[in-house]
C-alpha cells in the first residue's frame, strides 16, 4: 500500500449566494447574444501541441491538491457583493454589503474582482463542484447591471471622470497612475480577463456580452486620441490589455478588437526592442512589461505576424535563462535589474508572484508552438519552488516577495484585508495548477508534469492516471484505462535535473532514449490497465546564483528547492507567524546571523547533507554550515520558519579570516535595522503608493542599476514617512556623488523648510548619503510627517535613490563620508 503524506482537507464550502432582483434587460446587456461567426479569428497559427480543457484534468491526492484545496475553502468565504460595492456605488446603485479593506479600499479596487471571477472559473473547471456555478452567475449578473445603470457600456469602479479627461486628451500619465487614478487600465485587464473566462470555462452568454459592451466602450473613448497620445497614455501600467481585446476578436468575429489591441495598447518604447529580440529590461517593472508579451503572443496566434514571435520567444529566454533566482522567480522590489548585480539583490524583496503567474501563461502559449521540454522544465521549477511556496497553510495567505535573503521568513496576507496584485494572482493559482500538466496533438499525448493526476482524454476514448507522491518521491505510476485497445504516442518529459530515469511497462523494463530536458516517446497499442513505473532519481546538487562566480549557491534535491531553517534566537521574537494587511509592513527577515557553507569543494559539502529519515526530503548537515549546522526542508513546507536558501561559500581557511567580519557586518546591519523607522526606495511602484507619493514635474531616473527620483524646474515630490512622536529623527538621503553641474534644491517637512542641499561632484564615481536632522518640534506628538524635495526654477531636486528615517541619536553613525549635517533654518 503506498503511503499518504498528507491528511485529507474537508470538502470545499461556499455559502448561498443572494438571489439577484427582476431587473430589465438593458441595452448594453441583453440576456443572450446573437451568434456571431468567428471564423476570420480563429488561429492563424497551428498549435503543435494543445492543452486540454480544464475540464479534463483532475489533481489527485499531493502538494498540489493540498494547495488547491485549502485555498478553495478560502474562495467560498470571500463575499463577492463586497467585491462588487465599489462596482455598484459607481454606477449609481446601493451596495449591497460593505466594501473590503486594505488595496479593495483603494482606487485599484476592481482588481481583485477580476481575478476572484477568473479563480472561480477555474476552479469550477478543474474541480467540477456545482456550488460555483451560482457564484459565477451572480458576479456576471452584477456586472451587466453596473453596465446597465451606466448606460454606455462602462463598468468599472474607477471614476469616469479619468476616462472623461483622457478622452478629451487630457493625459497626466506616471508609470503608475493615469489621470489620478492607480493604474485604471490594469484594473480593467482583469475584470475583462475574469468575463473571458466565465465565457470560455462556464459557458456564460452574458459574460461576453458585458466585455463586448466595455470593449465597445473603450474604443469609442480612445478613438480621438492620435497615436502620440496613446503612447502617452501608456505611460501607465495597464496590464494585458493587448491580450483581452485580441480574445475578445477571437470570441466575436470583431476586428475592430483586434485593431484596438494593437492600435491602443502597444506600448512602442518597451516593446520596440522586444520585437528585434533585444533584451533592454534593466530597470523597467517586472509586472508591467510580462502582461504586454503575453499579449503578443496571444495576437501572433491570430495574426501569423513574425516579429510578435520573436519577441514572445527571446523576452522567455532574457528572462528564464538569465534573469532568474533557483525558486524560478525573478527580479527585485518588483524591478528588473542588471543581471551582473545579482549578488547584490538578495534581499526580502526577490520574485514577485504576479511575475511567476504571468510568465507560466506566457510558457503555455510557446510550448504550445514549439513543444520543448525546457518549457515544462520552468513550469516545474516554478509551480514547486516559487508559487506552492509562496502560499500559506490556512486559507487567504498569500505571499508577495518571496524572500531570498538571509535570514528570511515568509510574509502573508490576512484573509480579507490585503487584497494585494499578489492576492488576486494568489486566487487564481491553486485553481490551475493543472494547466500544463498535459498537451496533446492528433495521435500524440504529452506529459508534462508528473505530480498526482487523472487525464480524460475523450477524443481516444483514454484515461491517463499518475499515482504518486512526487516530488516528496521518485516514483509515477502512470495507468491507461482505455474502451478499446488505442494507438498513440506517449511522451514522458525526461527532467534536466534527472540523469538516468528508468522505466517499466506491465513489469517489464523498456529501454529509455532520451537526454536530460527532452521527452522519451513510447508509440503502441494500448490496453485497459496498461501500466508504467518512471523513476525519476534525484539526487543533491549546488546551482549557483548567476554572477556569483560560484561564490553564492543554493541547494536543490531533484527538482526541489530546499532551504535551511535557522532556529530561533532565545527571547528574540520571530515574525513569521504574523499576517500583514500590508506587505511593505513586513521586514521579511530577522537580525539571526547569516548562514555560509564552509568545505573544501562542492563535492565535500553535498556529503556533508544527509537525508534524516524523518521525513522526505529532510536533510541534516554535518560540519558544512557556519555558525552551527542546520536541517534542510523544501522551501514550499516552510510556513513559519526562518529560513535561509543561498549560502557563501567559503573554505576553512577563508572562514576563519572572515568570520569576524561577517559577524560585525551583521551587527551593523541589525543596529540599522533597529534604529530605522521607515525606508522608501524612490521610483519603485509599491514603497511610493504606500508612502504618500505625490509629485509635479517629477521624473523618474535610472543610474547606475538603481532607481531615483527627480524634480524640475519649480517641480517637487513629496513622501509621508513613519516618525518617533517621542524621540528626536534624522533623514538619512542618498544621491549620486558624481553631478557635475550644480544642483540646489530644498527639503521640507510638511510646508517648513528643513535643509538646502547642493550637489557638484560630492563623491565622484559613487552613491553618498547625507544626514539631515529634524527639529523634535516638528515630529512631537505625530506619527507621520511629509518629507517634499522641492526644485528651483530652472534647477533640479534629487535625483534622490534612497530615504531613511532613523533615530537621530543613531544616524550620524551611519553617513557614509565624513559628516555634513544640514540642520533646520
Amino acid at each position: 500500500m503506498r503511503r499518504r503524506l498528507l491528511r485529507p482537507t474537508p470538502r470545499m464550502s461556499f455559502p448561498p449566494t443572494p438571489p439577484l432582483p427582476a431587473r430589465a434587460p438593458a441595452r448594453h446587456a441583453q440576456a443572450e447574444p446573437t451568434v456571431i461567426d468567428s471564423a476570420p479569428f480563429r488561429r492563424r497559427v497551428a498549435p503543435r501541441a494543445t492543452p486540454f480543457e480544464p475540464a479534463a484534468i483532475r489533481l489527485l491526492d499531493g502538494p498540489l491538491k493540498e494547495r488547491q484545496d485549502i485555498h478553495a475553502r478560502h474562495l467560498g468565504a470571500i463575499e463577492p457583493d463586497r467585491l462588487l460595492a465599489p462596482f455598484r456605488a459607481q454606477a449609481g446603485l446601493e451596495p449591497k454589503a460593505e466594501r473590503y479593506g486594505g488595496w479593495e479600499s483603494r482606487d485599484i479596487s476592481g482588481h481583485s474582482l477580476g481575478h476572484y471571477l477568473s479563480a472561480l472559473c477555474h476552479l469550477h473547471a478543474a474541480t467540477g463542484a456545482a456550488c460555483i456555478a451560482p457564484r459565477i452567475a451572480h458576479i456576471v449578473a452584477e456586472l451587466a447591471a453596473c453596465q446597465a445603470a451606466n448606460a454606455d457600456g462602462y463598468v468599472l469602479p474607477v471614476n469616469k471622470a479619468a476616462f472623461v479627461a483622457l478622452r478629451e486628451g487630457r493625459i497626466e500619465a506616471t508609470p503608475f497612475s493615469l489621470n489620478g487614478v492607480w493604474v485604471p487600465f490594469y484594473t480593467l485587464h482583469k475584470v475583462l480577463a475574469g468575463l473571458r473566462d466565465a465565457h470560455h470555462l462556464s459557458g456564460s452568454a452574458l459574460a461576453l456580452v458585458v466585455a463586448r459592451g466595455v470593449a465597445d466602450w473603450l474604443d469609442a473613448t480612445l478613438a480621438p486620441l492620435s497615436a502620440a497620445q496613446l503612447q502617452e497614455m501608456l505611460r501607465c501600467e495597464h496590464g494585458g490589455m493587448n491580450e483581452v481585446l485580441a480574445d475578445l476578436a477571437a470570441d466575436t468575429g470583431d476586428a475592430r478588437y483586434l485593431d484596438l489591441a494593437a492600435r491602443a495598447f502597444h506600448h512602442e518604447t518597451v516593446l520596440a526592442p522586444m520585437l528585434r529580440g533585444e533584451d533592454r529590461l534593466d530597470g523597467l517593472h517586472g509586472n508591467t512589461q510580462i502582461p504586454k508579451v503575453v499579449g503578443l503572443a496571444r495576437e501572433y496566434e491570430l495574426t501569423g505576424e513574425p516579429a510578435y514571435h520573436l519577441a514572445a520567444t527571446s523576452f522567455w529566454d532574457h528572462v528564464v535563462n538569465h534573469r532568474s533566482y533557483a525558486t524560478g522567480g525573478h527580479g527585485e522590489s518588483e524591478h528588473f535589474f542588471p543581471p551582473a548585480q545579482f549578488p547584490q539583490r538578495l534581499t526580502p524583496n526577490t520574485c514577485e508572484t504576479c511575475n511567476t503567474y504571468n510568465l507560466l501563461k506566457l510558457t503555455g502559449h510557446l510550448f504550445a508552438w514549439e513543444p520543448d521540454a525546457a518549457h515544462m522544465d520552468f513550469v516545474e521549477r516554478a509551480l514547486i519552488n516559487h508559487l506552492a511556496a509562496n502560499l500559506g497553510r490556512a486559507p487567504g495567505e498569500f505571499g508577495y516577495f518571496l524572500g531570498l535573503g538571509s535570514v528570511g521568513v515568509k510574509v502573508f496576507s490576512t484573509p480579507f484585508d490585503s487584497w494585494w496584485c499578489c492576492v488576486g494572482t494568489g486566487l487564481e493559482n491553486p485553481a490551475r495548477y493543472g494547466e500544463l500538466l498535459f498537451h496533446h496533438a492528433g495521435s500524440t499525448l504529452w506529459v508534462n508534469q508528473f505530480f498526482a493526476a487523472s487525464l480524460d482524454w475523450a477524443a481516444r476514448g483514454v484515461r491517463v492516471t499518475l499515482e504518486t507522491c512526487f516530488p516528496d518521491d521518485d516514483t509515477v505510476r502512470i495507468t491507461v484505462a482505455c474502451v478499446a485497445p488505442t494507438v498513440f504516442e506517449l511522451k514522458l518529459r525526461h527532467p534536466a535535473w534527472c540523469a538516468a530515469p528508468s522505466l517499466t511497462l506491465n513489469g517489464d523494463p523498456v529501454a529509455i532514449a532520451s537526454a536530460p530536458s527532452s521527452y522519451l516517446a513510447l508509440e503502441r497499442e494500448w490496453h485497459d490497465g496498461d501500466t508504467l513505473v518512471l523513476r525519476l532519481p534525484m539526487s543533491l546538487r549546488l546551482e549557483s546564483l548567476p554572477h556569483s562566480e560560484d561564490k553564492i549557491a543554493a541547494v536543490l534535491y531533484g527538482p526541489v528547492l530546499l532551504a535551511a531553517i535557522v532556529p530561533d534566537e532565545p527571547g528574540v521574537p520571530n515574525p513569521a507567524a504574523q499576517r500583514f494587511g500590508e506587505h511593505l509592513a513586513a521586514r521579511g527577515k530577522t537580525d539571526a546571523f547569516p548562514p555560509v557553507f564552509v568545505a573544501p569543494d562542492a563535492v565535500a559539502l553535498l556529503s556533508g547533507l544527509r537525508p534524516t529519515g524523518r521525513a522526505p526530503l529532510e536533510f541534516a548537515s554535518h560540519g558544512v554550515v557556519r555558525p552551527a549546522d542546520l536541517v534542510f526542508v523544501p522551501l514550499h513546507r516552510i510556513y513559519e520558519e526562518q529560513y535561509a536558501v543561498y549560502f557563501t561559500r567559503l573554505t576553512a581557511a577563508e572562514w576563519a579570516d572572515r568570520e569576524g567580519e561577517l559577524r560585525a557586518a551583521a551587527d551593523s546591519r541589525r543596529a540599522l535595522d533597529a534604529a530605522t523607522l521607515d525606508w522608501i526606495t524612490p521610483g519603485y511602484q509599491q514603497p511610493e503608493v504606500e508612502h504618500a507619493f505625490h509629485s509635479e514635474r517629477a521624473e523618474i531616473e535610472d543610474f547606475g542599476g538603481r532607481k531615483g527620483r527627480l524634480a524640475r524646474d519649480g517641480g517637487w515630490f513629496s513622501y509621508e514617512v513613519r516618525v518617533d512622536p517621542a524621540a528626536p529623527v534624522a533623514l538619512v538621503v542618498t544621491y549620486w556623488g558624481g553631478v557635475w553641474h550644480e544642483r540646489a534644491f530644498e527639503v521640507f517637512i510638511d510646508d517648513q523648510s528643513l535643509a538646502t542641499q547642493r550637489l557638484l561632484t560630492n563623491r565622484p564615481g559613487d552613491f553618498f548619503e547625507r544626514v539631515i536632522l529634524i527639529p523634535p518640534a516638528l515630529t512631537c506628538g505625530r506619527a507621520k510627517v511629509t518629507v517634499r524635495f522641492q526644485s528651483r526654477s530652472g534647477d533640479v531636486a534629487g535625483a534622490l535613490y534612497g530615504l531613511r528615517v532613523m533615530r537621530a541619536a543613531v544616524a550620524p553613525a551611519y553617513d557614509t563620508e565624513p559628516r555634513v549635517v544640514f540642520k533646520a533654518h
